[in-house]
């Protein structure tokens, strides 16, 4: 075994004699050269040499008057002489494997998991800010500080690690709970109305319901008051000092209320639409650093701005090699007249919009009546509607 790997790395030749064979190999013995192997290679007589005792074999057979010829090369020199020859791929082998130890210095991808509240661009933000960020060199940054970074940037962020795999990197987190609301319970307040409306569900968590379900309340009217004296019991003997509850009303008070809305919308309208000219700007973007892919022009004009994005990807993986197109449009003024179902269309929304406005968080539209007045080049929407909504606001009360 130990002579087989000593003749491959040293290489080795088989070759043929025509002629006194026995002659060629005795004289070649007796001369220090080495050969071994001898067989019959058809009718002829064979056998292994090295390369340089081959060569040496030229004296020999000149003077037993024979002759020689290769059948076999085997070795690694001939393996190396036989790359060495084509020294582009040679060349492309060391560069290949030159890029590759080059490239895994570099970050390829990075992804984001555990966000619920927040969106993965405002992590990749503050991530790009902590130095993670595709392209960036890997022994730049460090993953517990840019953990610590991130964490002193993004406050609604209770826990964040940074996790390296290869060139790939992942940003594990996890967000914050909404802190509750501190409610000081020593401050004096009462809960009032804030517009008139009839009571349909009242909750007092701290403090004394001072009206009851079904009855109609006014602006400004008394609903939890939060400093009221006991009630005495009738049936039993006035107490010598009443006692007063001190302290901040708390509670919900939802109403039936009435609202009126009118909005309106002109039969005209100018809107900004696609004049047909368009600007497409394309270009690679190579671990982060963006490469024009001719004369990319940005349009000072106004547009409106499309984007197309390819990323490559192997084995599953995205690779930091991106395609992106820029696509502007062109914007140009367009008057026109619009139908009486898009005025319609046009004011519902305007109503909407006004509607949402005007309501308290968790109200809701019980009833609606639209009515609709085409009016000098106008279309005027007025709505009634019957809505329930929160209409408790705390009052604080100040003792002097």
């Amino acid at each position: 075994m130990l002579e087989k790997a000593f003749h491959w790395l040293t290489g080795c030749v088989r070759f043929q004699v025509k002629g006194d064979a026995a002659r060629l190999f005795n004289i070649a013995a007796k001369s220090g050269l080495a050969l071994w192997g001898f067989s019959k290679e058809g009718e002829l007589p064979a056998a292994w040499a090295r390369p340089r005792d081959y060569r040496k074999l030229r004296r020999v057979c000149r003077r037993c008057n024979t002759r020689t010829w290769l059948l076999k090369k085997r070795g690694l020199p001939f393996q190396t002489r036989r790359f060495w020859r084509r020294k582009g791929l040679v060349l492309g082998c060391f560069a290949g494997i030159a890029l590759y130890f080059f490239l895994s210095g570099f970050v390829w991808n990075v992804t984001v998991t555990g966000a619920e509240r927040l969106t993965e661009a405002q992590i990749l933000e503050a991530a790009q800010e902590a130095g993670v960020f595709v392209g960036a060199a890997q022994k730049s940054f460090r993953p517990k500080r840019a953990a610590l970074s991130m964490l002193e940037q993004v406050k609604e962020l209770s826990w964040v690690s940074v996790n390296t795999n290869g060139c790939f990197v992942e940003i594990a987190l996890k967000e914050s709970q909404e802190k509750p609301e501190v409610v000081d319970d020593e401050k004096l307040s009462n809960i009032v109305a804030t517009r008139e409306g009839k009571v349909i569900a009242m909750e007092a968590h701290h403090g004394r319901p001072e009206v009851e379900l079904g009855e109609t309340v006014q602006e400004g009217q008394l609903l939890i008051s939060g400093l009221y004296p006991e009630k005495v019991d009738p049936y039993s003997p006035p107490p010598g000092t009443p006692m007063t509850t001190y302290g901040s009303a708390r509670g919900s008070v939802v109403a039936e209320t009435y609202r009126e809305f009118t909005v309106r919308v002109s039969e005209s309208r100018t809107e900004r639409e696609p004049t047909g000219k368009k600007q497409v700007n394309r270009s690679l973007t190579l671990f982060g650093f963006r490469i024009p892919l001719g004369f990319n022009i940005i349009p000072q004009e106004e547009c409106r701005l499309f984007t197309e994005r390819f990323a490559f990807s192997a084995l599953d993986a995205e690779l930091p090699l991106v395609f992106e197109q820029d696509i502007y449009e062109y914007l140009g003024d367009s008057k026109r007249r619009l139908s009486e179902a898009e005025q319609k269309e046009s004011a519902l929304l305007k109503l909407r919009e006004a509607q949402r406005a005007a309501l308290p968080s968790g109200a809701r539209i019980v009833t609606e009546k639209l009515e609709y007045v085409f009016s000098q080049g106008e279309c005027i929407l007025l709505a009634k509607c019957r809505c329930e909504e929160e209409i408790g606001r705390e009052q604080p009360v100040i003792v002097e």
